[in-house]
């Protein structure tokens, strides 16, 4: 049986779907999100690896942290898939999928998502073989206040996440802190984490799923933005 992942919290949408290991993926920059482009290469997706939509098995998404527009989009498309063709719905948090991609390094793992007034989501991990553990619980932070975090931390560390975004030279040469990647998360860091969440049947039940927005948004997103027909029918 396939899965659909995807992730719709940042700049970049990204969906893919999986069997065991990946099928196919597609993932472009949107500086607005948009229902109709997440739909679209859903579509594409399937037409490409000539998948049936009845295959799949459930839907992973990214629900936070990250922008609220584009969280509610994600989030308003995967339910509607799995609502029609009653399949489980499995939500990932951004911060753990960065860090377990980073789980290999021996540093403590610094997860960093934008979520836009000059503010990030922040969490800080260790690795474990085959995984990571929380070393702190995810907190909004201010650059100043992650120079500060940064700086009085002596421990050897991996910066992972939107540190690209960051324009604070203190922050980014500092000598106990290495730059990596994933720079954003994706549809194939969900998958990793939410395969897992799958297999051990750790996940909520579809009506308390709910977003991590970790704050208020900028502006209230109307309903009518995330309504267009979902067709999962062949």
């Amino acid at each position: 049986m396939f899965k659909l992942s995807l992730t719709t919290s940042g700049q970049y949408i990204s969906a893919a779907i999986f069997e065991q290991k990946l099928v196919s993926s597609s993932i472009f920059k949107s500086d607005k999100g948009s229902t109709s482009l997440l739909l679209n290469q859903i579509d594409e997706l399937f037409k490409k690896t000539g998948i049936k939509r009845k295959d799949l098995d459930a839907v992973y998404f990214d629900n936070g942290p990250g922008y609220y527009t584009g969280l509610r989009i994600g989030m308003a498309v995967s339910q509607g898939i799995c609502s029609s063709l009653g399949i489980p719905i499995i939500p990932v948090n951004g911060l753990d999928a960065l860090a377990f991609a980073a789980h290999t390094s021996h540093r403590k793992i610094c997860s960093i998502i934008d979520i836009k007034r000059n503010e990030f989501a922040y969490c800080t991990y260790n690795p474990l073989p085959g995984g990571v553990a929380k070393a702190t619980e995810p907190e909004v932070i201010t650059l100043d206040n992650l120079e500060i975090k940064i700086s009085e931390d002596s421990d050897k560390k991996l910066l992972v996440g939107n540190w690209d975004l960051i324009d604070n030279k203190k922050i980014l040469n500092d000598s106990n802190t290495k730059l990596a990647d994933p720079r954003f998360v994706t549809a194939e860091n969900i998958f990793n984490v939410g395969e897992r969440l799958f297999q051990s049947n750790k996940y909520p039940d579809f009506n308390e799923i709910q977003i991590e927005y970790m704050r208020e948004p900028d502006v209230t997103l109307p309903k009518e933005n995330l309504v267009k027909m979902v067709n999962f029918y062949d």
